[in-house]
């Protein structure tokens, strides 16, 4: 039989208390993984630090007087100032006592931000892995994409071959396949930030939507719609505190804003909570996009932008350095694991449309512009258009 659960600082009648065991499990566990609770006061921090580093130091007895936090969201080259004296007390001195202090510093940062910093790391990496793995390779890759429709323009790559790269078509289409990365990144990161401020401590990642419709609250499939992070309350009489969250302020559209309000509007009403609307990357609420949608018809969201969202998702002052720490590993490990080179890439794209070329006789760019406007005319005038389902049904 399972035992009692239940979320401490929230009402008993609240349904958060009832949604289903293992995301109440995550929530209880988000409650009791805080820097506040798993370290009692800086030396144990820094005692975990050197454990999981493997390095045999002597923590300074003066260290038990300061708070966790106090001495985790010092900023990374503040941090290593501290731990050189404790390095050079061990007799490691130098460019090693250096390296060494960068590590801490950046370990202590992961420790402070996550309950297993090499679990979270080592997801990353897969992801980032995974995705890399669909940047273009090869001429096809950057000649059609996903949609059938969405084919290269030469128009545009005569533009970026004549006026940015001097005339070198290599360039050009090492251009065209930057761009058609950096698109894939940016989908990437969207998705990351989720995952990994999810990780931080006191926080969850909000379970996927499920059942049939995924726009209303489900205790058990779907119990927080239109959220990506959700907070526990930690101490006192507190709230739950869901976030919407997204990259900047221009990743949603306009439109948008509405139907991201209502389920928000939901979520406080339902659970009697806190909700926010956060965009990571920004420096004003000037010019936001969606802003105006979310607050019409949920006024009593939060709407927050940079550091400002950055410390109600982190609990933390130096909350977007914490999540650069994971980043950093994250995207040097992969890069070594893929060996991704755009260079590499593009002259592979040149040599094999060299290959067509000796066949036909054409330029590149002729080439290029025959594959994107040619095709069975019965595909290219909609009065004669049948689409692939009409075709099955007629069958």
């Amino acid at each position: 039989m399972n035992s009692p659960l239940e979320l401490r600082h929230i009402a008993a009648r609240n349904p958060v208390q009832r949604v289903r065991r293992d995301i109440l499990r995550r929530l209880v566990d988000a409650q009791n993984n805080t820097l506040e609770r798993r370290f009692s006061n800086a030396a144990e921090l820094v005692a975990e630090v050197f454990d999981q580093l493997k390095l045999a130091l002597e923590v300074p007895a003066d260290l038990r007087e300061i708070a966790p936090q106090s001495l985790a969201d010092r900023p990374a080259p503040d941090l290593e100032k501290d731990f050189l004296p404790i390095l050079e007390g061990a007799g490691i001195v130098g460019s090693s006592a250096r390296v060494h202090a960068m590590n801490l510093a950046h370990r202590t940062h992961l420790v402070r931000a996550f309950e297993a910093p090499d679990s979270v790391l080592s997801s990353v990496v897969s992801k980032v892995v995974r995705i890399v793995r669909t940047f273009p390779q090869k001429a096809a890759d950057i000649e059609r994409g996903r949609n059938p429709g969405d084919v290269l323009d030469p128009y545009i790559l005569t533009a970026t071959q004549t006026l940015l790269y001097a005339g070198s078509f290599q360039a050009a289409i090492g251009a065209t396949v930057s761009h058609k990365a950096l698109m894939i990144i940016e989908g990437l990161m969207g998705h990351l930030h989720e995952d990994v401020i999810g990780e931080m401590r006191g926080n969850i990642r909000a379970p996927e939507p499920r059942g049939f419709n995924q726009e209303m609250i489900d205790l058990h499939d779907n119990p927080f719609p239109g959220a990506d992070i959700v907070q526990p309350p930690t101490r006192g009489s507190g709230t739950m505190r869901f976030h919407q969250v997204k990259s900047k302020t221009g990743s949603a559209k306009g439109g948008d804003g509405r139907r991201l309000g209502e389920q928000l509007r939901r979520l406080r009403v339902y659970y009697d909570a806190d909700v926010y609307y956060d965009a990571l990357i920004g420096n004003t609420l000037r010019g936001h996009r969606s802003m105006r949608g979310v607050l019409a018809s949920e006024p009593e969201a939060i709407v927050l932008v940079g550091d400002a969202a950055f410390r109600e998702l982190t609990g933390s002052t130096i909350g977007p350095q914490l999540l650069l720490r994971v980043y950093q590993g994250g995207f040097a490990e992969a890069a070594r694991l893929t060996g991704y080179r755009i260079d590499t890439m593009a002259a592979g794209i040149v040599s094999a449309f060299r290959e067509r070329l000796a066949t036909v006789g054409d330029s590149f760019l002729e080439l290029l512009l025959r594959h994107s406007i040619s095709s069975n005319l019965d595909e290219q005038d909609s009065r004669v258009f049948k689409p692939p389902s009409r075709r099955k049904r007629s069958r």
